[in-house]
């Protein structure tokens, strides 16, 4: 397999929507929530509003056939956050209505990471791409005691990834590995304290 065919692969295995699921898929467990129904719909709302609904731009793009899935165009990119930035406010309301602490958390931290994304996004091309990996694998290790840390050694082979196709340079993947994981960390850790939760 050539490099950029490697390159390309690894950036859809790693791509936010699959992440952002496998996060939906666990988070329940590690926040206390047995195997049933509620598990179930904890499951399927998480998935609409941190795997769907953020990506909703990029899915539209990939049905319509359009090659430039991951918004090249630095002008284009705004736009796109809105669907993200709307789900995750509508979110933590919800959550916080139906007294779900932690997700409301998960909620608020992705957030702000989207807010600081999209500012920077008016003049540099940050990579979502890597944040979008690093943030859910960042808050499920959190959740988890450390035990999904081990993961972020995949971060790495991303960032290579993404230069390989030409999406960025090594700056533009090193800020959004600091961002979706130390930023993450920050606003997780900080808004568990405000809550009262550690």
């Amino acid at each position: 397999m050539e490099s950029s065919s490697l390159a390309n692969w690894f950036s859809t295995l790693l791509s936010a929507p699959i992440v952002s699921t496998v996060f939906c898929v666990l988070a329940p467990y590690y926040v206390g929530y047995s195997f049933d129904l509620g598990y179930l719909a904890l499951v399927l709302m998480g998935i609409f509003f941190y795997a769907f609904l953020p990506f909703s731009s990029t899915f539209i793009r990939i049905v319509k056939r359009n090659d430039d899935i991951y918004i090249s165009d630095l002008k284009e990119r705004p736009k796109h956050f809105i669907a993200g930035i709307l789900g995750y406010i509508v979110s933590a309301i919800l959550f916080s209505w139906i007294d779900l602490t932690y997700y409301v958390i998960f909620s608020l931290t992705s957030l702000i990471i989207a807010c600081i994304t999209l500012i920077i996004t008016f003049r540099w091309k940050i990579s979502i791409h890597v944040i979008g990996f690093c943030t859910p694998l960042t808050f499920l290790s959190i959740i988890s005691h450390g035990i999904f840390y081990p993961l972020l050694i995949f971060t790495p082979i991303l960032m290579w990834a993404r230069v390989k196709v030409k999406a960025h340079n090594w700056l533009q993947v090193l800020a959004g590995a600091f961002l979706g994981i130390f930023g993450t960390i920050f606003f997780e850790y900080s808004l568990e304290n405000l809550f009262n939760l550690v």
